[in-house]
């Protein structure tokens, strides 16, 4: 495929702008109607200035996806402190744990609680290029997932899936500003959870 004479990836077009500002500069016989050399140059400018933006804020978002990482463990880790002692207070299936947002236990023995529907909280750019984001909440009994991306949203173009063993995954090596639709589920040994709601997102420039 012939390269675009006009790029559209933003630090590649503020590289060209750069160096038509300069041709600019240098030729004689510009017409006065067309773009001036200061005109290019401070939209170049502005160009610049706008990617070192979005890339902070990569930066910011990684930090954020860190901070939410780390209190998240920190609320599993305070509520498994309170099931065990309302294990000790109402006995494992006590009904008294509802109260705490717990549900009571099944103690049959060789019973488990069924895998529920993972909720995806959060679709976002990856950090690479042509890249999406995706964050859930994460189902107790779940001991990985399973992530599944698509070009429609009949969810009949399956393009890619993962096994994933955290709560997040970054689908990489997409096809730039293409939609797509994802889906994860639960996964403990040969059972699967439900299928959480499909999210969508333009795969980043």
């Amino acid at each position: 495929m012939a390269k675009r004479r006009i790029p559209t990836k933003p630090a590649e077009l503020r590289d060209q702008m750069m160096q038509a500002a300069t041709a600019i500069g240098a030729e004689a016989n510009w017409p006065a109607t067309a773009p001036t050399q200061l005109e290019v140059g401070n939209l170049a400018g502005n160009l610049y200035n706008s990617i070192t933006e979005v890339d902070n804020l990569k930066a910011q978002l990684a930090q954020a996806r860190a901070t939410l990482r780390t209190q998240r463990d920190e609320g599993v880790e305070m509520m498994q402190r309170v099931d065990a002692v309302t294990d000790g207070l109402y006995g494992p299936d006590g009904a008294q744990k509802n109260n705490f947002g717990l549900p009571p236990k099944k103690t049959t023995p060789g019973a488990s609680e069924p895998l529920g529907q993972v909720i995806i909280t959060l679709v976002a750019d990856g950090t690479a290029p042509a890249s999406i984001f995706l964050d859930w909440d994460t189902d107790a009994g779940a001991a990985a997932y399973q992530v599944e991306w698509y070009t429609d949203a009949a969810l009949t173009q399956q393009v890619g899936n993962a096994a994933v063993s955290e709560s997040e995954y970054e689908i990489a090596g997409l096809t730039a500003a293409q939609q797509y639709w994802m889906r994860v589920r639960g996964v403990r040994g040969s059972e699967y959870g439900p299928w959480s709601d499909p999210a969508t997102r333009v795969a980043n420039i």
